[in-house]
């Protein structure tokens, strides 16, 4: 089963995308707020996925949190979020296991088969493969 977490402070946001992931097929989902809570998260769960916001709460961003865990995981890293200015954008691609950007809303027609291709040919249940 893959581990995916959810790294967004918005809560409607957050169980939004969860319920999709579930819907999905994914159930190994861990959603948090903050930079701090994201770290742990890392270390004690080993998500296979992060999905990363941005703008999250705290100090940090999801960009600075992206460059922190790349300092002790390299558990590939897609952005959803609604940042759209190209500086911004150019520095979460730059940021090490950086997998994809995408800004929000997102749909799942345009993140599962990116999902499926950071996770591998078997991240998605066949059964699913095809719902949005």
């Amino acid at each position: 089963m893959k581990k995916i977490l959810i790294v967004e402070d918005e809560r409607i946001l957050a169980v939004s995308l969860k319920m999709d992931l579930e819907d999905a097929g994914f159930l190994d989902i861990t959603m948090v707020t903050n930079c701090d809570d994201a770290c742990l998260a890392v270390e004690e769960k080993h998500p296979e996925l992060i999905l990363m916001d941005i703008s999250i709460q705290g100090e940090k961003t999801g960009i600075d949190t992206a460059i922190l865990i790349s300092g002790f995981s390299r558990v590939p890293i897609i952005y959803l979020t609604g940042e759209t200015d190209v500086e911004t954008r150019r520095k979460a691609e730059d940021t090490p296991n950086c997998k994809g950007y995408l800004t929000k809303p997102v749909k799942m027609e345009i993140l599962q088969p990116l999902l499926h291709e950071v996770l591998g040919a078997h991240a998605l249940p066949v059964q699913n493969a095809g719902s949005c």
